[in-house]
């Protein structure tokens, strides 16, 4: 693989790097997992202190005390923590810019060794030694002083450890080196740590936990979050040349405990560096130059409860990076000189989440997820789906490769995309729901929701509504599938585009498949879907296959499909009685059902609808009079009328009509045609 990269690989470096003074023999370099920040001190801080990170670019100087082996700052940068010896830790003042003399802190063993120390939270410090943790809290009361107070310690053997910032968890490996195979985790919060259950990790590829020649280092093991769970993520290394490396995965329970839940396959041997972004696991190898992606939920073999994880596609190397160097400048243009840089380099040093440092090139970098290059690479689409609903940001290509895969004619996946996307969905609408509900419950309100399925998994990264479906795949298909009708009508030759024609018929068989799965998992389709499928049915005149979806009930019933219905009789004749009958079993459609009836004079059918719902004595009189009147049958208008009259006769005593139902005109028609309105007197109930 060449050093300098692959333009179509899955990972890229930031394109404006944290630049800070290399290591050199006046300069040493130090990372701040805590706030992200690379100290650069030269001659031991008389010549200046440099901070640089994101967002903070600051120099102090300090006064040279002897060798410092680390500096971080508290969180709120209001003290400087530096290690000069093995058993103290100096603590400095510090304000805008300026280092006071502040205090010292000593290992409370007198024969312990320092081994670090960290910031957990902006006024609690963790001494980590070859003897335990011990737990501080600190405050910065005055400009040259710093109180300390011990809060609690632990005794136990420790030969190195790992902290994590996002998890809040420092992981000791426990015994004597180079032997060890305990973990030991701490969790921290603001004032309070809690000891949890140690446990064994095994060290190398072999089926033996103590292998010899085969140690368990700190470079071996990190710490991140995968999928809200802390887990860690510990390096096997072969016992033999033969057998090849192993990633595993310790996950936390519920109860605090982490078990090893899943095995990371590399296939590689040799040196290994891991990141853990957006829950992906990138596992980047020297040797070849390349980063393998896995993503553990997305299954494999599973032995003893242990799920063996292969990457999710062919290993690549980061995509190419340029340091511009302002400094160099030729005499012949004033343009600034851009260096390729060489990647996995021996010099690189990775921290979580994302982090790269090259202390030699004097270079701080972001990694970042290019999943549109990783898209382009997986075979599996609908395996693919899967991994991009959980990645942030990831709708556009989710939508982009189900587009592509109804183009392409691949249309046997099709089915399992769509389920994996609603079933996102469906978790989303339930998240919102189980909100709503709690926040009345909260005000005191009455609440009744539908019970939430138990089988739906967690919540994703990414949700695709129906409005998202049908803006960016399904209204785009039809576009392209009414533009090829149209080629063909005057045969003109498609050129370039999609593999595959998209017809109106193709379209129709994609929207039904994706209302399939939305009813699969308990989702109430929305009408524009519908809309869409009749729409293609009539403009390729498929009135058969429309008349089944509807008899079937494959197209569910709904007003607004009524209505399109109705709206088509010029068409598709036989629309009328299907939107008639929909609107009948709908039982909610009575004066829907009456409208339409009237819109086509069929004044005595409704009239007689009217009175089967018992809506004979409030329907408006003015409405089945004019519908009568312009249908221009002097019988029907009669009839009408006389109904009417005589409702008005028993309602209120007259056949008078009402001066608020505005049927004068009606009552004058009725004279021109059938004389004087006959006056029935009081009628017997």
């Amino acid at each position: 693989m060449d050093q300098y990269g692959d333009k179509n690989g899955y990972l890229e470096l930031s394109q404006n790097p944290i630049r800070f003074e290399p290591v050199s023999k006046v300069t040493n370099v130090f990372f701040d997992d805590t706030s992200k920040e690379v100290l650069s001190v030269r001659g031991g801080g008389i010549l200046g202190v440099v901070v640089r990170g994101i967002g903070r670019d600051h120099t102090f100087r300090m006064e040279d005390h002897g060798t410092i082996s680390s500096l971080k700052f508290s969180p709120d940068h209001s003290v400087l923590a530096v290690q000069r010896s093995k058993n103290a830790v100096e603590l400095l003042t510090y304000t805008e810019g300026e280092v006071g003399p502040g205090s010292v802190q000593e290992c409370r063993a007198k024969t312990a060794n320092l081994l670090g120390f960290i910031w957990t939270h902006n006024e609690d410090l963790v001494l980590v030694t070859d003897h335990g943790v011990e737990f501080y809290q600190t405050q910065h009361v005055a400009k040259d002083r710093v109180s300390i107070r011990h809060i609690r310690n632990y005794s136990l053997t420790c030969s190195w450890f790992v902290w994590s910032t996002e998890c809040s968890l420092l992981l000791l490996c426990t015994g004597s080196a180079p032997t060890t195979t305990t973990l030991q985790p701490f969790m921290f919060k603001p004032g309070q740590s809690n000891k949890l259950n140690k446990f064994e990790v095994e060290v190398s590829s072999g089926s033996s936990i103590h292998t010899p020649g085969v140690t368990l280092g700190e470079r071996d093991v990190c710490v991140g979050t995968i999928y809200g769970q802390v887990s860690i993520c510990v390096l096997r290394h072969p016992s033999t040349p033969t057998v090849a490396a192993h990633l595993d995965v310790y996950s936390q329970n519920k109860d605090g405990a982490f078990k090893r839940t899943h095995i990371c396959r590399l296939e590689l041997t040799g040196r290994f560096a891991v990141n853990i972004i957006d829950s992906l696991i990138i596992v980047h190898h020297q040797a070849s130059k390349t980063s393998l992606l896995f993503d553990i939920l997305l299954g494999g073999e599973v032995n003893g409860g242990i799920t063996s994880v292969y990457p999710i596609t062919v290993p690549r190397s980061i995509q190419p990076f340029s340091l511009v160097e302002p400094d160099a400048v030729p005499s012949t243009t004033s343009q600034p000189i851009s260096l390729p840089c060489e990647l996995y380099a021996p010099t690189w040093v990775v921290f979580q989440p994302d982090i790269v440092i090259d202390a030699r090139l004097g270079c701080m970098w972001h990694l970042r997820l290019r999943l549109d290059s990783l898209a382009s690479a997986v075979e599996d689409k609908s395996q693919l789906v899967d991994c991009l609903l959980r990645r942030k940001q990831a709708k556009p290509l989710v939508l982009s490769v189900v587009k592509k895969v109804v183009e392409s004619g691949q249309l046997t996946s099709l089915g399992q995309i769509f389920d994996k996307i609603n079933i996102a969905y469906r978790q989303h609408l339930n998240t919102v729901l189980q909100s709503q509900k709690t926040c009345q419950i909260m005000m005191g309100e009455s609440v009744s929701a539908p019970a939430v399925s138990s089988s739906v998994p967690e919540r994703r990264g990414v949700v695709i509504e129906q409005a998202d479906m049908y803006s960016s795949v399904l209204a785009p298909l039809m576009e392209e599938a009414e533009k090829e009708e149209a080629r063909e009508k005057t045969n003109v030759k498609h050129e370039g585009g999609c593999q595959t024609a998209v017809s109106s018929k193709m379209v129709v068989g994609v929207v039904i498949e994706y209302t399939r799965s939305l009813g699969t998992v308990g989702v109430t389709v929305q009408h524009f879907l519908y809309e869409l499928v009749i729409n293609a049915l009539v403009r390729a005149r498929q009135f058969y296959q429309l008349h089944q979806l509807l008899q079937y009930h494959v197209l569910a019933d709904s007003k607004p499909l009524a209505c399109l219905l109705l709206s088509l009789v010029g068409v598709y004749a036989a629309g009328q009685q299907l939107s008639l009958d929909m609107l009948c079993r709908l039982n909610t459609a009575h004066d829907e059902i009456i409208e339409v009836l009237l819109s086509q004079h069929q004044v005595t059918p409704a009239l007689r609808y009217a009175r089967s719902v018992g809506l004979g004595e409030s329907v408006s009189a003015r409405k089945f009079l004019e519908a009568a009147m312009v249908g221009g049958n002097p019988q029907v208008f009669y009839s009408t009328f006389t109904f009417f009259v005589l409702r008005n006769t028993r309602l209120r005593g007259s056949a008078a009509f009402a001066k608020g139902e505005h049927c004068d005109i009606y009552v004058e028609h009725y004279k021109k045609l059938f004389g004087e309105v006959p006056d029935y007197g009081p009628l017997q109930s």
